[in-house]
């Protein structure tokens, strides 16, 4: 069996190629995010407009009418800015690899930035907390799992109930993320699957809930995490009991996603006159905008606990 200890082999008589990690890059449902209009964005952020519909509609009204001002809101999305963690490498520590670290160095910042700004964008999108009429939250009511109660096609039936109830205009626009229980769940909720076999769609290869009742799914193991209040947890806040995760809704027209170029900021070995073994080092920074335009049109699905 294969042991592995801390450090890099030297000599030449090592397989090139470097094992994978074990991580979860996938991030598909960030494409369908409306990017920002670029008329709207401005040194303080990104600028919207909204009209308050004020407008009555009367049945033989015999009155004279009075005009009325029609008001608006105005919303702010302020800037962001995203940096990794810089990255050393000296001279000494390369001399005889069997790869270009400096150049892994770089494609290891790539994926711990399309890491960060998946789970940062996911958090963002999440109501804090149940919201009625505007943001809502339910709980799963479905047979116990551990401490946990699971996913029912039922549950959908009712989330679904509440965010229609919302009067969102284009119904093309819904998005779920599940998080891995509730696809499992769904996958597994066989009952439930007879009623609603029609508007069902599960790709046969892979497993993937595609869509459901107008929902377009996607599945992601990271999931925002909901204390036992119903409150949303920050990303990486160690999970207690009470702690469950989350499946997440958005309307993707009240959400925004946009990003500068990112800047490779990069200092080469070639420049360090002083230290014994010449170092260089490498990390990424840009700004962007993540956010709720409104906070309306978003929700999400935590399980229950079972007890």
């Amino acid at each position: 069996m294969s042991t592995t200890s801390t450090g890099q082999w030297l000599n030449q008589y090592v397989a090139p190629q470097l094992l994978e990690e074990f991580k979860n890059y996938k991030n598909d449902f960030v494409g369908v995010i409306p990017g920002a209009p670029k008329a709207a964005i401005t040194a303080d952020g990104l600028r919207f407009n909204k009209l308050i519909n004020n407008v009555g509609f009367y049945v033989n009204n015999a009155d004279d009418f009075t005009a009325k001002k029609m008001t608006g809101e105005k919303t702010l999305v302020d800037w962001e800015k995203y940096d990794t963690d810089p990255t050393e490498v000296d001279d000494a520590e390369i001399r005889s690899l069997a790869y270009d670290k400096r150049s892994q160095v770089r494609v290891k910042h790539a994926e711990a930035f399309k890491i960060g700004i998946r789970n940062h964008i996911l958090h963002k999108l999440a109501p804090n907390a149940n919201v009625d009429g505007k943001m809502p939250v339910i709980r799963t009511s479905g047979d116990a799992v551990g401490t946990r109660k699971r996913l029912t096609f039922a549950d959908l039936v009712s989330f679904r109930e509440k965010i229609r109830a919302l009067n969102l205009p284009n119904e093309n626009e819904f998005y779920l993320v599940l998080c891995p229980e509730h696809s499992s769940d769904l996958l597994l909720d066989r009952d439930g699957a007879k009623d609603f076999a029609m508007s069902l769609f599960i790709d046969p290869i892979s497993g993937k809930v595609k869509s459901f009742l107008g929902f377009k799914i996607f599945e992601n193991n990271q999931a925002n995490i909901y204390d036992s209040t119903g409150a949303k947890k920050a990303v990486g806040a160690a999970m207690v009991a009470g702690d469950f995760a989350a499946s997440t809704f958005f309307y993707g027209p009240n959400a925004v996603y946009h990003l500068n170029e990112t800047k490779i900021l990069y200092k080469p070995e070639t420049i360090d006159t002083k230290s014994a073994d010449p170092k260089s080092e490498f990390r990424t920074q840009t700004y962007g905008l993540v956010d709720r335009i409104v906070d309306y049109g978003f929700g999400a699905i935590i399980s229950a606990p079972s007890a």
